[in-house]
């Protein structure tokens, strides 16, 4: 049971593990990493074997990512991060040009198709450099 904590009469209370582990790198370095699709521990492995699927574990130095699932939060920031920037765009465009609607709706589809494919996989490694930092699968059994 989660809270309780079993001990053996005669042997020494364990210890807490220091606050930050000395193989772990910093939160900020650990994002960084997995946004250009590094390993988020060594920052040399692959963290990608394919355009979104991650690799079981690190070529470089052997740590497992095959237990980490980011499941709806990498297209879920990728459209807040896209909406964001394209709507900004249109406005921007729209009161200091007022171009026709037919060129509305040849670039902004366009750049949003784009902007979303580029960025997916970027977000997807920073959220998994995140959950690797925190110690999260993705699941509800944490």
């Amino acid at each position: 049971m989660p809270g309780i904590e079993v001990t053996t009469p005669g042997a020494k209370p364990a210890t807490p593990a220091p606050s930050q582990d000395v193989s772990r790198p910093s939160l900020l370095t650990a994002l960084g990493r997995g946004f250009v699709h590094r390993c988020p521990r060594c920052g040399r492995g692959a963290l990608f074997r394919a355009y979104l699927k991650p690799t079981p574990a690190c070529g470089a130095c052997g740590e497992p990512f095959d237990h980490i699932r980011a499941d709806d939060a990498p297209p879920y920031f990728t459209i807040f991060v896209v909406g964001h920037v394209v709507v900004a765009l249109i406005l921007l465009v729209e009161m200091n040009y007022r171009p026709p609607m037919w060129l509305h709706m040849a670039i902004w589809p366009a750049l949003t198709l784009a902007l979303t494919l580029v960025l997916l996989p970027h977000i997807k490694g920073a959220l998994v450099g995140l959950m690797w930092r925190l110690k999260l699968k993705g699941d509800e059994f944490q």
